[in-house]
């Protein structure tokens, strides 16, 4: 009996053990606190879901019901916006270069908080500025004059920044004649040694079959480029020498017929009218010139107005040359006959302008698109 008692007695007391009554009446300490716990952690995530679903824009229908409509409208419209620039940028990157485009903190690791990203150097761009540092350690190295001519071009424009074109360095690029572009920014070259290296002296005889003498029928005709190449364009200068009490008169012609973009930023060891006379004696074919900060008060204004023969420029650059005001521009340029072909005028940091609207205006009247630019 005893025993049938005792089993009886712990059979009740484990029931009332398990039932849940017992249970809330004796939970630790230390297991509240964990609950308490957990239940915050569950509620942040269920914020930070939903955060993360406005981002995405799946709760745009939730949104609707908070904002008002005109902020909705305003804040999905800039979403969409972004997205559609997002996409923009990925295939402008794919454009350029192979494979995938990189990852988004690629792009943005140059990136300031308010500066513009910094363009990244393309290798030929980092070849070039590492030769034109040290430029003079090729000029004992034979094979350098073997080097394609596009590569001598940004060589050529890496030079201008880095290491400036001299006297020296000048041989290394003056035995191409396949040039496009010359970029000669910043040089110290003088006339005649510009002159030795890109023209050459032919006699009188040699020119009569192979001669184009009217540059606007030649400019309409448009022939094939091979052909056009082959012929020696210009009204060559004539150099007279004496010989044997004769008068023997040669030409000087240009050895790059290809030639169509100069840059003579900065060079001011080359007088200007002399410099004009010989471009469009023999370049009538050149679309780009600089010659920004070229010149002097007196030769200024007649080198442009002799410049204002090159019928096929595209595009003149004459900033940073004082002597250029709008004055100047007007005067000296007879701007509906001339430059019909301009199609832009730079001319940051020049003199005194009065008006530049004027300029434009004027400028604009007999050309289908021209532009003006006097700002940096």
């Amino acid at each position: 009996m005893v025993k049938s008692s005792r089993q009886k007695f712990k059979q009740k007391l484990r029931k009332s053990i398990t039932t849940p009554a017992f249970r809330n009446n004796y939970i630790p300490a230390d297991q509240k606190n964990h609950d308490e716990s957990t239940n915050q952690v569950s509620t942040l995530l269920d914020k930070l879901r939903k955060e993360a679903r406005f981002n995405n824009g799946t709760a745009s229908a939730n949104i609707s019901s908070t904002l008002p409509q005109p902020a909705f409208n305003y804040l999905m419209r800039e979403h969409a916006e972004r997205e559609q620039q997002e996409r923009g940028e990925r295939e402008a990157m794919r454009q350029r270069v192979s494979g995938p485009a990189p990852p988004k903190s690629w792009q943005k690791a140059r990136k300031g908080p308010t500066l513009p990203m910094r363009k990244t150097l393309t290798l030929l761009e980092i070849c070039s500025k590492t030769v034109a540092i040290n430029i003079k350690s090729y000029i004992s190295y034979p094979y350098f004059a073997n080097m394609p001519t596009h590569l001598k071009q940004c060589i050529l424009s890496s030079l201008s920044i880095y290491n400036p074109l001299t006297e020296e360095i000048l041989p290394l690029f003056n035995t191409d004649t396949e040039y496009e572009e010359l970029d000669l920014a910043n040089s110290t070259i003088n006339l005649e040694s510009f002159k030795k290296s890109f023209w050459k002296i032919v006699e009188e005889k040699d020119l009569v079959d192979n001669l184009v003498k009217n540059w606007e029928d030649l400019a309409d005709q448009d022939e094939e480029t091979d052909i056009i190449y082959s012929r020696i364009f210009g009204k060559p200068m004539d150099i007279t020498n004496d010989d044997d009490d004769s008068r023997k008169t040669n030409k000087l012609i240009s050895k790059l017929p290809k030639l169509r973009k100069l840059n003579l930023g900065f060079t001011h060891n080359i007088s200007g009218i002399p410099l004009s006379i010989l471009l469009v004696a023999t370049l009538p074919l050149l679309t780009h010139l600089s010659i920004a900060g070229c010149f002097n008060r007196e030769d200024g204004p007649h080198s442009l107005r002799i410049l204002s023969g090159l019928i096929n420029l595209l595009v003149l650059d004459i900033s940073y040359c004082e002597w250029a005001t709008d004055q100047i521009l007007l005067q000296f340029i007879n701007w509906d006959r001339d430059l019909k072909s301009l199609r832009v005028l730079v001319a940051v940091n020049c003199g005194s302008w009065k008006d530049a609207e004027v300029v434009r205006k004027k400028l604009s009247e007999n050309r289908r698109s021209f532009e003006l630019w006097t700002e940096q």
